[in-house]
């Protein structure tokens, strides 16, 4: 098996592979592992080439070393737990960039066994529609259900025979060295493309939260584009398997590999060459889920009274909930899950945890989640969602949840980590704290959940007085030290530490968490990081005409936003600046773009005043506005930017409660485009004056 290699080093190293790389992590199915890099999403996203152009030049340069991961452990059946490596950000864009070059090289030679041989992760390549190729993988039910349709047809072709084979810890025992050998020996990968990918997964196996060595074998679960490494890794085995000359016919989707013959004979040898194929690859068979069976009803296999649940979620999103006769059917359902005795599997996953997701509030529900949640481990989230949608205020789950907390014996860390997550109300535990914040622990998905808990509490200090290693604890720690922190010298002064942090998404951290510090439009500041120089040598002189113009289709935005009009540098720097900002966070966090409009309106609308001999009568911006003065040269703009500075002050961070006295609820995107449009109006009116006659 060979291809070409038009797919190397250069192809990597584009700005196009990275954007789509940066893509496809957007549009990566939710999940907690998700949630814990998307912050890092909305931080490397907000000047997106620039960050890019920043690591291509780092890789080019040979500046770039990957780092270790952060495990997280989450429960497995059996008292196991399933590891998770948390990557750095820039390491995870890296890696989906190498993996998107992998998969564009090898595609026309693997696409033929797509649906065929190979279900489940079934890719679109870059050159795919521009709406198909952000997301890696193709929808997995539409994979599963071919899946099942040829599991049928190979059944009811008189294969009635099947074994199941199942991999012992797969992705921990995919041996680096021989996916190297497959990449290189069957694909012709560029060797450069595979030393940086040897390196990345060596570092992964280390953990940085916790004293481990690193290792030769195993790649990290939690990113995408691992699944994609560990099917091209199987491949191997199933083509040897197609090429036997035993009488069977076999299938895999993932992990899940099916194997249908006529006789028992014939599913043993099968099982066995599997198993010699599989140890050729370094993998190790679970012999506990290895299955010989001779199949009597293909219907029964296949479980089709799940598809009900189709037409179940399809009400659930339509009406937000279920009807009473619905709820009752799948609470019917859901009971006998946990009657070893009922027509239902026992502890059904796939039933407990959709039900979960869906079933209105009902005491029996509560009732038997409470009494049979240790047998439940791998539902634990489901679980606290469930409750605190139906029974956030009742007495009994909360006893219940701080009864977990409390518990010294508790076998999975995790389960703390959850409750503090979905329930950060509880009130303060000083025993908790000191357990898992103060002593040293490899559990930090703990203290991780725990920064919003303490913030509720309002223990500030602990907070404020917060310092680790461990990257995505600081990063949460700086959130709510932003939050707390009410002077702005205070402020600025975290932000310039931060802005000098040698980590990169650090120093973006600061630029996206305190954007309006002064310092920052004074280039010759040697010791910011040098992606943050490297956005502010930018320079974006002709930023503002360029997205007038091309944006919001303002023929001649050089009337007021040229240089010349400005004479203040500084100021004009910070005008163009505080657009920007604006301007690049639309679409990832509304309030605070809202918060840099309404600070560039500000800095517009003295300008306008100074250049008109306005009199403002009063140094505070929302009470100019109020007073009219410049509404009759500006009726448009008056209007807009008095409605937006309002917005500003009732819908940001920058008070936590409304005019009312109520908790503030922030922007949203659809808001924003809204004040966008209104936005434009008043840019329209000030691009459309005659500013020449008064200079």
């Amino acid at each position: 098996m060979h291809s070409g290699n038009q797919f190397d080093f250069a192809h990597f190293l584009t700005l196009e592979n990275f954007r789509l790389a940066f893509q496809r992590l957007q549009t990566a199915p939710g999940s907690l592992y998700k949630e814990l890099y998307h912050e890092d999403l909305k931080i490397f996203g907000l000047f997106l080439e620039e960050n890019i152009k920043s690591l291509l030049n780092e890789i080019e340069q040979k500046i770039f070393k990957p780092e270790n991961s952060y495990k997280i452990f989450l429960p497995k059946k059996n008292n196991l737990v399933r590891p998770f490596s948390l990557l750095k950000f820039k390491d995870l864009l890296i890696y989906q960039a190498v993996i998107n070059t992998i998969s564009d090289s090898v595609y026309d030679e693997i696409y033929p066994y797509y649906n065929n041989l190979v279900f489940g992760n079934s890719y679109n390549p870059s050159k795919s529609a521009e709406n198909d190729k952000i997301f890696f993988f193709k929808r997995w039910k539409d994979q599963w259900k071919i899946f099942e349709q040829r599991t049928k047809e190979h059944y009811e072709s008189g294969y009635e025979f099947l074994s199941e084979f199942d991999i012992a810890s797969f992705f921990d025992t995919i041996d680096h060295h021989i996916l190297h050998q497959i990449l290189e020996t069957h694909y012709q990968i560029d060797p450069q493309i595979l030393t940086l990918l040897s390196a990345l997964l060596e570092a992964f196996t280390g953990d940085s939260s916790y004293r481990t060595f690193r290792a030769k074998h195993g790649i990290p679960q939690g990113p995408i584009g691992s699944s994609f490494l560990a099917d091209l890794y199987l491949l191997h085995l199933d083509l040897e398997m197609k090429e036997s000359k035993l009488d069977i016919r076999y299938i895999r989707y993932v992990d899940d590999i099916r194997i249908f013959s006529k006789n028992r004979i014939t599913s043993q040898k099968a099982i066995a060459y599997l198993d010699l194929l599989s140890r050729d690859l370094g993998l190790i068979p679970q012999v506990s889920k290895i299955l010989f069976a001779e199949v009597n009803d293909i219907d029964k296999l296949l479980r089709h009274q799940k598809s009900k649940l189709s037409a179940i979620n399809k009400e659930y999103k339509k009406k937000g909930s279920l009807r009473s006769k619905t709820h009752q059917k799948l609470k019917e359902r859901f009971l006998n899950c946990f009657d070893e005795n009922s027509s239902e599997e026992f502890l059904d996953k796939t039933l407990i945890s959709f039900s979960l997701y869906k079933l209105n509030s009902d005491e029996d529900i509560k009732a038997i989640i409470l009494k049979n949640w240790e047998s439940l481990y791998i539902h634990f989230e489901a679980i606290l969602f469930y409750l605190k949608e139906h029974f956030l205020e009742d007495q009994e789950v909360k006893r219940w949840l701080v009864n977990i907390l409390l518990d010294e014996n508790l076998l999975f860390h995790n389960l703390v980590a959850l409750i503090l997550k979905f329930f950060p109300e509880i009130e303060f535990i000083e025993d908790l704290y000191k357990r898992y914040m103060v002593n040293t622990t490899r559990h930090w998905l703990v203290q991780y959940f725990m920064f919003h808990w303490l913030y509720n509490n309002k223990k500030f200090e602990l907070i404020t007085s917060f310092s680790s290693e461990n990257y995505f604890l600081n990063r949460e720690a700086y959130i709510f030290k932003f939050r707390i922190y009410k002077d702005s010298t205070n402020l600025s002064i975290l932000a310039t530490s931060l802005l000098k942090n040698k980590d990169c998404l650090v120093a973006l951290h600061g630029l996206y968490l305190y954007p309006l510090l002064p310092e920052l439009n004074n280039p010759e500041m040697p010791d910011y990081n040098h992606y943050i120089r490297q956005i502010i040598s930018q320079g974006p002189t002709n930023y503002i005409e360029h997205i007038l113009k091309n944006e919001f289709l303002i023929e001649n935005p050089r009337s007021f936003f040229e240089s010349n009009m400005w004479s203040d540098k500084t100021t004009y720097k910070e005008v163009i600046f505080s657009f920007r900002q604006f301007f690049e966070y639309r679409g990832i966090d509304p309030s605070k773009s809202l918060l840099n409009l309404n600070g560039f309106n500000n800095l517009v609308y003295d300008k306008i005043c100074h250049v008109l001999k306005v009199d403002k009568p009063a140094n505070e911006y929302g009470v100019n506005l109020n007073s009219g003065c410049i509404k009759d040269f500006f009726p448009i703009t008056n209007k807009y930017f008095t409605e937006i500075n309002e917005q500003r002050n009732q819908r940001t961070e920058a008070h936590p409660y409304n005019k009312h006295g109520e908790l503030r609820i922030r922007i949203d995107v659809y808001e924003l485009e809204n004040l966008f449009k209104k936005q434009k109006k008043a840019l329209e009116e000030i691009c459309g004056f005659d500013f020449r006659t008064y200079l």
